[in-house]
């Protein structure tokens, strides 16, 4: 029978890069579904190259299938880079932080202020959200609503839209006024627009939760093909 013990641990192995044996960062993932962090996948591809004197592709570390690089025409030193993102683990990277800070005391909280958490997400309390006691430091641990692997850092004055650096760049490339949400706090927190700009970053909060409960179900439907391409490989 599982134990909230056991799924903690087994949540956490699926956040653990195998090579590093650390919670992923900049995770990447090859054919075979099994993820890497990028700079470690990296390092392998570069000792494998050295090791088996081959410029057309690298095997996985874990399944030892082989991936191949041959028609990119790319540099070995370049093919982590070109690999894709996990996102699928970068917003359970996000969910775990979000579990963390709920269960943070008063203290831990002080003590971890000035600390990011595993995906590199302030941590808060999710309590913080919704009574909007956080204020726009809130708008440093939500993910845009646009591109969920990314977080909110600037705001557009033009649409009164906090959002991330690939929407500004994409969708608000053209407005003249796309300021960094930390500036956007400090022109306007005395003015009639806080209570527009926080109800906006607290209606972003309440979202979080149910991106978190997406991502669940959508691990939960892919956990039964990762285990059967992994005995697939691995035999």
């Amino acid at each position: 029978m599982a134990t909230p013990r056991k799924d903690a641990e087994e949540f956490d192995d699926l956040l653990t890069c195998t090579i590093c044996l650390e919670t992923f960062k900049a995770p990447k993932y090859l054919p075979c579904l099994h993820t890497f962090c990028e700079t470690c996948i990296d390092t392998n591809i570069v000792s494998s190259k050295e090791k088996d004197n081959t410029s057309e592709g690298f095997r996985c570390p874990v399944c030892r299938i082989f991936v191949s690089f041959k028609e990119t025409h790319e540099k070995p030193e370049a093919w982590a880079s070109k690999l894709p993102i996990n996102h699928f683990v970068t917003s359970m990277l996000d969910k775990r932080a979000i579990q963390r800070s709920e269960k943070m005391c008063n203290s831990c909280q002080m003590k971890n202020k000035t600390k990011e958490a595993i995906s590199g997400v302030p941590l808060i309390a999710v309590q913080e959200i919704q009574s909007g006691r956080s204020g726009f430091q809130l708008s440093e641990a939500l993910s845009c609503e646009e591109h969920i692997e990314k977080i909110v850092e600037v705001f557009c004055v033009d649409h009164s839209q906090p959002c991330c650096t690939l929407c500004a760049t994409l969708t608000h490339r053209k407005c003249d006024n796309v300021i960094s949400i930390q500036k956007a706090a400090s022109d306007i927190k005395q003015s009639n627009q806080t209570t527009e700009l926080v109800g906006k970053l607290k209606e972003k909060g309440k979202g979080i939760n149910e991106i978190v409960q997406n991502r669940k179900q959508s691990l939960d439907n892919i956990r039964p093909e990762y285990e059967k391409f992994s005995k697939k490989y691995q035999n």
